[in-house]
């Protein structure tokens, strides 16, 4: 029996599609979580060129002899050494014309018969134990295209529940489409400013995508952490708008995307939020990279898109409040871990705040979990991703 995804499970596949699009090896979560949902199947990014498959990404392999041979076949796949009949995507994109997130499905193309003898399906899939499969393309530039491909494992008994593979093929492909395109923007602009360098390595910064209005389309997991905080940047319940607290920094913030506009670069800004001044940073957000205008039309209604980076100045402390709302701290964990980042020890940090030491060990333990780092050292170095808009600033 088919079993629905929840409200919750959805919303939170969602929030990763646009997480793991920056990841450094791109879509790697994602694949793994879709091999969890889908029992019985293996997850894939895959990439063709025409009807010929050129490479795959499956970051989860199942074990033993079956996952080895998936990934030699890989590998001769990528080095050209596998002889690709064309006839299975030939006949498949004759019945149904390649298009931009539309999903693909064997089962509702093809007879059992007809996907069992096609030469392309004997040659390079039953080999590994790889049936019929649902898909969607979240990217076409000319002849290439990628798509998210979850295909039954033939070598296991497990009932496959199609109904589901559907059903999640159809809530993530939109959104991997906005996210890829995004990924995409945002490594153009950091061939053009090298302090961009930390906003793809590492997800610890604030992250939201805004309309030339201002209005909120989407955020990273630590983005959406602090739109639900609320003070750093406040959204209207009813137009769904961006704003910041103080007009100053609501001007600051609509003359950043209006530059951003005009010239096409990144544009930052400070604000002072509750105790210290924030850094942000405009970038625009171009989805026609890869994709014909009509797509772009389609999937924005024609609207421009920018991102939003939240960060500390290049000098002085972190705010307090950009720390409690992006990682959940407490006044207290916020305060030791601001503490931390500008260089004191627990004793020190005891002495100025009149705690005890074991209890500000206690809180700096607390923060390590709360940020996902195992040490102080690893602390700073996720961190210093803050300050990388605060360079932006100081270039504007």
């Amino acid at each position: 029996m088919a079993q629905s995804l929840c409200v919750s499970e959805a919303s939170e596949l969602i929030g990763l599609v646009y997480d793991s699009s920056l990841e450094k090896n791109q879509w790697s979560s994602l694949v793994a979580r879709l091999f969890a949902l889908c029992p019985g199947h293996v997850a894939a990014v895959v990439t063709f060129e025409d009807a010929r498959w050129v490479s795959s990404h499956v970051p989860t392999l199942p074990g033993g002899e079956h996952g080895k041979k998936i990934s030699e076949l890989m590998e001769d796949v990528e080095a050209g050494e596998v002889s690709q009949p064309d006839d299975l995507n030939d006949t498949l994109f004759r019945r149904q014309p390649l298009e931009l997130g539309t999903l693909y499905s064997t089962r509702r193309i093809f007879t059992e018969y007809e996907f069992r003898n096609f030469e392309g399906y004997k040659q390079t899939m039953e080999p590994i134990g790889a049936g019929h499969w649902t898909g969607a393309h979240f990217s076409i530039s000319g002849g290439r295209r990628a798509a998210i491909m979850v295909v039954e494992n033939d070598f296991v008994d497990t009932p496959k529940d199609n109904t589901r593979v559907e059903e999640v093929i159809e809530i993530i492909a939109p959104h991997m489409i906005r996210a890829n395109t995004f990924a995409r923007a945002l490594n153009m602009a950091k061939s053009v400013a090298e302090t961009y360098s930390a906003f793809i390595d590492a997800i610890a910064l604030p992250m939201i995508i805004v309309t030339a209005e201002g209005r909120v389309q989407m955020a990273n997991a630590i983005g959406q952490q602090v739109l639900e905080g609320g003070q750093v940047i406040q959204v209207d319940a009813l137009s769904g708008t961006a704003r910041l607290p103080d007009d100053r920094g609501n001007a600051a913030f609509k003359a950043a995307i209006a530059a951003a506009l005009h010239d096409g670069g990144p544009h930052a800004f400070q604000a002072t939020i509750e105790d210290t001044a924030l850094a942000f940073c405009v970038c625009p957000y171009r989805p026609a990279l890869s994709f014909a205008t009509d797509v772009d039309k389609k999937l924005f209604d024609g609207q421009l898109l920018f991102a939003v980076f939240i960060g500390a100045r290049p000098s002085g402390g972190v705010s307090l409040r950009l720390l409690r709302d992006a990682f959940g701290l407490t006044l207290r964990e916020a305060e030791v871990c601001r503490g931390l980042l500008e260089g004191q020890t627990a004793a020190t940090l005891a002495t100025d705040m009149d705690r005890s030491e074991k209890t500000i060990r206690n809180q700096i333990q607390s923060v390590h979990e709360k940020v996902g780092v195992n040490s102080t050292r690893d602390l700073v170095d996720a961190m210093s991703v803050f300050r990388s808009v605060g360079a932006m600033f100081s270039e504007h």
